[in-house]
């Protein structure tokens, strides 16, 4: 029983970074900021709210070929790094980390990155 669980769970794993693959380089992208770590993008199709006060949005840095799923904590002026997918230079997945069980806010920085897309999201 438990190998078939392991299979299946392989299975279900190796279709989610398929549909994830997918759907980031398919996405409405628009550009919100650009530092020198790179030029960042927000996929305006994955904006999501998993509850009051809280937004979750993918953003891409081109220059560093990343991808990020951020949340932030509207009412907190915080945001968080859920998930983030590095690509190589053939846009091919080159690994992925998640940090879901991370509950630490980061404070949004005047003139950060996350600054402007936190204005767009938390009007």
């Amino acid at each position: 029983m438990k190998s078939l669980s392991a299979k299946l769970g392989a299975v279900l794993l190796v279709m989610g970074l398929t549909v994830c693959y997918a759907e980031v380089w398919g996405a409405d992208w628009k550009e919100f900021a650009e530092a020198t770590t790179g030029i960042f993008s927000y996929d305006t199709q994955s904006i999501t709210s998993p509850s009051e006060g809280l937004v979750r949005v993918w953003i891409h840095n081109t220059t560093k070929r990343e991808t990020s799923l951020i949340e932030f904590n509207c009412k907190g002026r915080g945001y968080r790094v859920l998930d983030v997918v590095e690509y190589d230079e053939a846009l091919r997945m080159k690994g992925r980390y998640n940090y879901y069980d991370n509950p630490s806010w980061l404070t949004i920085a005047p003139k950060s990155v996350p600054e402007p897309l936190y204005a767009i999201l938390c009007p």
